[in-house]
């Protein structure tokens, strides 16, 4: 019996990751299979990645990078990185919506609305965000300038506000940062 017990555990994670569709190309376009081989959503994305355990996937369509569920149900779009998907950090990414950005999590569920003009990656539980700033091409890769900057926490809630022209350091531990505003720097505390 704790044989079978045993047995059961390893084996039906398995099983159910086995009901994740699998993607294939047809003429050029890509789409999605169940276990059995039967089309669950036609050829249609440029480019398609695998399901995660989610049951989301990211695919290509019309130039842009969107998440979709396994229904074909466009979640959102999401910020390209490195020319696909943006990486997870810290258990969020970011998303495009209205020209502004987001963060969403591993079901593609938006967790923070996009609310701003630039917005980084987290690290330390916060991310840098900004209003009024632009990128501009430097090389292969952008660069952002401009606007008025702050700093957020994973709840979206605003820790430092949107006002200063740079954020120059950031100490997480003891929650302190430099910051640049008409060309004086100060030293600032953060939540």
């Amino acid at each position: 019996m704790k044989q079978l017990l045993i047995f059961l555990l390893i084996t039906m994670p398995l099983l159910a990751e086995s009901n994740t569709p699998v993607s294939f190309e047809e003429k050029g376009f890509f789409g999605y299979k169940n276990k059995s081989g039967k089309v669950i959503i036609k050829p249609q994305y440029q480019q398609a990645m695998d399901f995660t355990k989610e049951k989301v996937s990211f695919v290509v369509h019309n130039n842009r990078w969107v998440c979709i569920d396994i229904k074909n149900n466009v979640l959102l779009e999401a910020f390209v990185y490195d020319n696909g998907p943006d990486y997870y950090s810290e258990n969020f990414a970011r998303y495009i919506e209205n020209k502004k950005i987001g963060y969403f999590d591993s079901y593609c569920k938006k967790r923070i609305s996009a609310l701003f003009d630039f917005a980084y990656p987290f690290e330390n539980g916060y991310a840098k965000v900004c209003n009024g700033c632009e990128s501009k091409l430097d090389g292969e890769h952008y660069t952002i300038f401009g606007g008025k900057n702050g700093m957020i926490d994973k709840k979206g809630k605003i820790v430092i506000p949107i006002e200063y022209d740079s954020i120059d350091s950031i100490d997480y531990k003891k929650k302190i940062a430099i910051v640049s505003k008409n060309e004086i720097k100060n030293t600032i505390h953060f939540k």
